[in-house]
């Protein structure tokens, strides 16, 4: 692979059959192209594409700015599957989450009032809560679409709900995705598993997520600045 400059950008070089490009989790604009494409194909790749980048880039400026910032006190307010619970923090000598749907309440128990602490402790919860619902709706697509992953990852992720390496068949999800309502859980899940067969966002990927789920708009809408895959 060679790295070649074209417009400001790097651009990566490799054994790919299309020009492919994507916002890292630094917020650096990663372009990958065919080794022998002409340089003027790409320039003008990224001519037509500088706009997205540049509604992309303020996208995620602006969630960081507006982003909240939990204080894990009692009467917080936290989401589930797009439901909101009212937290409740108590101290005790084991540190647990547990979920009463009836009541709407989380309950925090923590034995130290550090935020950072309660936040590890409800951030390895809600991973928790990821890892048994993910698997679920990513084989209930699986079997719509007739398609088969090697692996599915659920990790944090700063600016992607999900990614897909359609070579190696991996599946990536972001565990924030969880907070999310079950209809933007499933899109995502969908979207992801659409690169398997459409690894670029042309107008073939869009026509196929469409035809198994007509509202996908209203979806990415919902997402809102967290809208990159």
């Amino acid at each position: 692979m060679k790295i070649e400059k074209i417009l400001g950008y790097d651009i990566h070089r490799k054994k790919v059959k299309n020009i492919n490009l994507r916002i890292n989790q630094n917020m650096e604009v990663y372009i990958s192209a065919p080794l022998n494409l002409h340089s003027s194909y790409i320039e003008n790749f990224i001519r037509s594409k500088e706009e997205w980048i540049k509604k992309v880039l303020n996208k995620v400026e602006n969630a960081k700015s507006q982003q909240k910032e939990y204080e894990y006190i009692t009467g917080e307010i936290h989401k589930l599957a797009g439901r909101e619970y009212v937290l409740k923090v108590r101290i005790g000598n084991v540190n647990r989450v547990s979920l009463n749907r009836e009541t709407n309440e989380i309950l925090l128990v923590t034995n130290s009032e550090n935020v950072e602490n309660k936040k590890k402790i409800m951030d390895k919860w809600y991973f928790e809560c990821a890892r048994k619902l993910f698997p679920d709706v990513v084989d209930k697509w699986l079997k719509i679409l007739g398609e088969s992953i090697e692996h599915l990852s659920i990790k944090p992720m700063k600016t992607r709900w999900g990614s897909c390496n359609y070579n190696k068949r991996y599946i990536n999800l972001n565990t924030e995705l969880v907070k999310r309502t079950p209809f933007e859980i499933e899109y995502v899940v969908l979207h992801e598993l659409a690169h398997l067969k459409y690894p670029n966002h042309g107008k073939g990927f869009y026509n196929y997520v469409e035809n198994y789920m007509p509202n996908y708009k209203k979806a990415e809408k919902m997402l809102n600045a967290k809208h990159y895959y």
